[in-house]
């Protein structure tokens, strides 16, 4: 009997659980069954969730204090704003409100029955909101604000929908619609911090700080959570010291400092040091002793980079150069270092180098700074462009440097160049070992336990292991980590195998490196071919460092040195005389002796010289009628585009004096390549392109110029035509008497007349002295037989013996590789 009675239970108690399932039901048992198992289930696991990805963000966000804080950071360092997060819970967090809404949702008549499918709306939108996905979070809150539900879920509600709209640039409209809730609600609400930090952020955007710091404040005063109440008054002070009221700023600085341990360290740190800068900026109250103290005390180490880019920017203020330079770059080697800092660290160094003309510094540090930017913004484009316009001076400031070393270890005899490399290799051992000292009482005040006994085995004792792999350098040299690597050959080879398959074309990469005296003096250049090159690469890049420092930044101090060393190496005419002048162009604002001297020398040495022809006889040389490079080089390009070749060539080499060391000058020496190119053949222009490439390394000529090679070098192919097409050729000599213009005229009337279709007549330059009337678009040599016979004999007259017909793909390879020759 009991048997029987435990079985009717069982079964009475699945009916039951069978019966409140349907969710279309609006019975008591349905509806607690279906809102248990949202809240205790499906609810709890997503709020879970969505809290370990908050945690995760807020654990790894890095806030740029440099700008105004955003009230709530959502990207992380790498992420884009227009991808998902890769945050892991928010996507579960999406899964589980979906969840709860389709299979826990008790819609009946128009009204929800179950409690919870408010928070399971509330929950999809903010998981919707941290991947980034703002439409479709929206969405989800317009769909809660749109049904009857609690109040609490009805404010948060709103407020995460303005939040959305704020990031979708909305913020206008987020004002409209959340500045009545902020007013209305009471400073003991829960949401009344989140509703005025929210607001204040739409005003921060639309840069309405008087409005953003009304708002931020009334969030500050009266947050209940503790993080969010210590940004809140953070961003408060910023905004009074960005509106001038710096007592106020220090005020909410100091709240945060009081703080202690109880606010987030690095907002503690950032508020101490702000509060510290505004305190001797306003009453001389110290500012170095208390941020040397923080730097010693250990928790603070992690956030080294903001102590020391502090003492940085208060030497900047006090123009102390040289401890600006050694505090911001301590701030960089910082372990803890951020994005935020390593980016205002840069652009601080970069431009006290520009200051100070060290022009190689301030390129490498733009270089850093632009790996930091994000892809196709403002900034980094505005970057970018800086860090161009140096591309010159740091090229040729590279050039000169190794031109002048290699050439100052020419200079010294085989004794004092084994002398000099031995103590390179001392001295890059000494450095090795010093850093390795560094590295290892580093590793022991970080260490616990302490001892004083050096390791037993070798293997663990650090110094050892270094001196041990350096004498294997010296020895053995590079080698990879391959089977038989004491076989020079075979090493040599597999690392040729290698470099092949990477497509490498460096001839140098077999080479075995041993860090030993003879292997470095072997590796100087002996060929006598090889050191006049090194000659002139180190004579090109001083004249262009100071045609570049007297023209473009108007140093005249860094030009005259760089111009006084061609003139001092005896560098040949073609670097001494545009040295010489331009010397004499510096030194007429100054010492007119001393121009007056590099002028009777320009002269008396170099009569002959374009330099030379300008200055006795100003008034009646080209230049006296040109103004300015821009205008010259705009002359010189109408008369190549009218087809005036010998003109625009022999305007370039009036100009050129002009041109020297302004954008132009790459561009006028790219059209004279064109012209001499047309010219006089293919193998003209390939060394013209390969001159511009190598002069103007970094300018947008070159890169054409290279671009132009590669395209010469490809086969020229005929493109595929339907039918064949001839030219008809008439060439004539330039300084003949030949009566071209008759000629030319006759034959355009009698090609009317014939009316023939297509047919263009054209006069081309050939080369120096010849050019081609040129008929095109003939399709057969049978129309050209029958238009003869029709010709009269005025023109039957002019036409010279030589003319003749070619293919279109014949008629081009003449024309690039010069191969027409007369016949009689």
């Amino acid at each position: 009997m009991k048997y029987y009675f435990e079985s009717f239970c069982y079964l009475f108690l699945f009916s039951l659980i069978i019966a409140s399932c349907s969710t279309q039901k609006n019975r008591f048992l349905n509806r607690q069954y279906h809102s248990i198992n949202t809240k205790y289930n499906v609810l709890f696991n997503g709020k879970e969730a969505l809290t370990i990805g908050e945690e995760i963000l807020n654990a790894t966000i890095e806030d740029d204090f440099f700008e105004i804080l955003k009230t709530d950071p959502i990207l992380l360092k790498g992420e884009r704003f227009d991808r998902n997060t890769i945050v892991p819970g928010f996507d579960k967090a999406e899964e589980k409100a979906v969840k709860a809404i389709q299979k826990h949702s008790m819609n009946i008549e128009g009204f929800q029955r179950n409690n919870f499918i408010d928070e399971a709306y509330l929950l999809l939108g903010k998981a919707r909101y941290y991947d980034r996905r703002f439409f479709p979070a929206i969405e989800a809150f317009n769909f809660l604000l749109e049904n009857n539900i609690d109040q609490p879920v009805y404010i948060e509600g709103r407020i995460w929908r303005e939040k959305t709209n704020i990031r979708l640039q909305n913020n206008q409209i987020a004002i409209n619609n959340l500045r009545p809730l902020a007013r209305k609600l009471i400073n003991k609400n829960q949401f009344y911090g989140l509703a005025n930090a929210t607001l204040a952020q739409a005003f921060i955007n639309l840069k309405e700080i008087d409005s953003a710091s009304y708002y931020m404040i009334r969030a500050a005063n009266h947050e209940k959570i503790l993080s969010s109440k210590v940004r809140y008054a953070y961003i408060s002070a910023q905004l009074y010291e960005l509106k001038g009221s710096k007592d106020l700023a220090r005020y909410y600085y100091n709240s945060i400092v009081e703080l202690n341990w109880q606010a987030s360290r690095k907002f503690w740190i950032n508020a101490k040091i702000n509060s510290l800068r505004l305190s001797h900026e306003k009453f001389k109250t110290p500012f170095v002793q208390p941020i040397n103290n923080l730097l010693k005390v250990y928790e603070n180490k992690i956030f080294s980079h903001s102590l020391n880019r502090a003492l940085g920017v208060y030497y900047l203020s006090k123009e102390k150069d040289s401890l600006v330079n050694i505090y911001l770059k301590k701030s960089l080697k910082s372990k803890g270092i951020d994005n935020p800092t390593r980016k205002v660290n840069y652009r601080d160094l970069a431009d006290l180098n520009f200051k100070n003309k060290k022009y190689l510094f301030t390129g490498s540090y733009l270089d850093s700074l632009l790996l930091l930017l994000p892809k196709e913004s403002i900034i980094k484009n505005k970057t970018q462009r800086e860090r161009d316009n140096l591309s010159d001076v740091i090229f040729f400031e590279n050039q000169f440097k190794e031109t002048d070393s290699l050439l100052s270890l020419l200079g010294l005899n085989e004794a004092e160049q084994r002398k000099y490399f031995q103590e390179f290799l001392l001295k890059k051992r000494e450095l090795e070992l010093d850093k390795l000292k560094i590295l290892t009482k580093e590793k022991k005040s970080n260490t616990f336990f302490k001892t004083n006994s050096p390791p037993l085995f070798y293997f663990y004792n650090p110094t050892l292991v270094l001196k041990g792999k350096q004498h294997y350098a010296s020895t053995w040299g590079k080698r990879p980590n391959i089977d038989n690597w004491r076989n020079k050959v075979q090493v040599q080879f597999k690392n040729t195998l290698f470099q092949k398959n990477k497509k490498d074309t460096n001839p140098n990469v077999s080479k075995i490196e041993i860090e030993s005296v003879d292997f470095y003096i072997n590796q100087i250049p002996k060929s006598p071919g090889i050191i006049d090159s090194l000659k002139q690469k180190n004579h090109q890049a001083a004249l262009k460092l100071g045609l570049i420092y007297k023209e473009k930044y108007k140093d005249k101090k860094l030009s005259i040195k760089n111009l006084k060393y061609v003139i001092d190496s005896l560098a040949p005419p073609v670097f001494l005389t545009p040295a010489l002048y331009h010397l004499y162009k510096i030194h007429l604002d100054g010492s007119k002796d001393l121009a007056n001297n590099y002028k009777n020398q320009l002269i008396n040495q170099f009569p002959e010289s374009i330099y030379s022809k300008v200055l006795l006889d100003p008034n009646n040389y080209v230049l006296g009628e040109l103004r300015t490079p821009k205008s010259m080089y705009l002359k010189m390009l109408n008369k190549y585009l009218e087809g005036n070749y010998i003109e625009a060539l022999s305007m370039m080499e009036g100009i050129k004096v002009l041109l020297v060391a302004t954008k132009w000058e790459s561009k006028a020496m790219l059209i004279k390549a064109q012209i001499l190119g047309r010219i006089y053949g293919k193998t003209v222009l390939e060394e013209q392109l390969s001159l511009i490439a190598k002069e103007y390394p970094s300018s947008k000529s070159a890169i054409k110029a290279k671009r132009d090679l590669e395209n010469i070098n490809k086969n020229f192919k005929e493109k595929t035509k339907t039918l064949a097409e001839f030219k008809w050729v008439f060439p004539y000599k330039r300084d003949s008497d030949f009566e071209v213009k008759k000629l030319i005229d006759s034959l355009e009337i009698n090609i009317n007349q014939l009316q023939t279709k297509n047919w263009k007549l054209t006069n081309d330059t050939y080369n120096n002295d010849y050019q081609f009337i040129v008929i095109h678009g003939i399709k057969s040599k049978l129309q050209i037989d029958s238009i003869k016979q029709k010709l009269p004999e005025s023109t039957l007259k002019l036409l010279d013996s030589n003319n003749f017909v070619a293919l279109s793909a014949q008629f081009r390879k003449i024309f690039i590789e010069k191969s027409w020759k007369r016949t009689n």
